[in-house]
């Protein structure tokens, strides 16, 4: 592995120094690292917080520019300036860890002379196709699905540990009985001591709803008369017509996104294209409305991409699909 490899794994394990990490964001700036790299940071940064970040960089001295000559030349015959190629395993894990990496710099460089405060917040944003697990700094452990976003502390303080969600999560909850667990996601508080439980918040034309895998939650509607439910293990809750509605979980395979898996036992045809929509970041029309009576079974590795699913799905059912790649729509006739 060469040195470029060892820094950007340094980078993105957050353990690279404050030279290191200018190395690596001057890299950026001069256009030496490809553009594959610069996509997945831009899928995991808006533009406005990457220029943010790269405008509030001081600047490189000599010293660190000869350092990254040195590390970007592997041999005297290759020129300064060549870019640098990321191998395959580094751009998927660049996609979460980047964000993670540069909300800490940003922090840092604020109060450089100051050790960061324990209530600075993290924001973990996961592309389209990909899922995360983190470990949180209590012990608590959390599978994010595609094109979700989840905010939270560095370190928990007060009396309760608090995280904000934006599309879906599963959590498995360390116990502390003194500092209730708590997720906000769209509207709703869920309150668990020590649990296994997913929550699905994606926008709001998907709805919400919070399953209970293990233990207790309380769920709590915020943003009406504060409605509350209480799940006891192997129940969901989900909204409808804007009241929580509790009943028994059927299917305990949806919630194996967490091993990139997307599963459907005879699910409308409608309903799966809204999961691939969740799950690749795509609008899916469909104008067939023979599918209406298609409801197939079966299951997909999320990373064998939309276009491979919609192939396999032909094979029972007849149906073309079209691509509008400017509008970013899937056509389905």
């Amino acid at each position: 592995m060469d040195q470029w490899q060892l820094l950007l794994e340094r980078f993105l394990r957050n353990e690279c120094t404050d030279s290191e990490n200018k190395i690596v964001f001057h890299a950026l700036r001069e256009g030496l690292i490809d553009d594959e790299l610069r996509h997945v940071i831009e899928l995991a940064m808006n533009d406005q917080e990457m220029a943010a970040y790269i405008d509030c960089m001081e600047p490189v001295s000599d010293n660190l520019l000869k350092n990254i000559r040195l590390r970007i030349n592997q041999s005297e015959e290759e020129p300064v300036n060549r870019r640098l190629v990321i191998p395959e395993w580094l751009k998927i894990a660049a996609a979460v860890a980047i964000t993670l990496t540069m909300s800490w710099m940003v922090f840092h460089r604020k109060a450089p002379d100051n050790p960061m405060p324990e209530t600075a917040i993290t924001t973990i944003r996961v592309p389209a196709g990909q899922t995360v697990n983190l470990t949180l700094s209590d012990g608590s452990n959390v599978w994010l699905n595609a094109r979700s976003t989840l905010k939270y502390p560095g370190i928990f303080t007060g009396n309760r540990r608090e995280l904000f969600l934006e599309g879906e999560g599963f959590f498995d909850v360390s116990e502390n009985p003194e500092k209730p667990f708590v997720v906000h996601a769209a509207g709703y508080e869920i309150q668990a001591l020590g649990t296994q439980f997913n929550v699905e918040a994606y926008e709001s034309r998907y709805g919400f709803s919070a399953s209970l895998l293990k233990g207790s939650i309380q769920i709590s509607d915020t943003t009406n008369t504060y409605e509350s439910i209480v799940l006891q293990p192997n129940t969901m809750a989900r909204r409808q017509e804007g009241q929580l509605i509790a009943e028994d979980i059927t299917d305990f395979d949806h919630y194996r996104w967490r091993e990139g898996i997307i599963c459907f036992d005879k699910m409308p045809f409608h309903v799966l294209m809204t999961t691939f929509e969740k799950c690749y970041g795509i609008k899916i029309v469909v104008e067939n409305k023979n599918l209406n009576h298609y409801a197939p079974t079966g299951k997909f590795r999320k990373s064998d991409g939309i276009d491979y699913a919609l192939r396999v799905l032909q094979r029972n059912f007849r149906f073309r699909f079209e691509r509008d790649e400017e509008k970013h729509i899937i056509y389905i006739k």
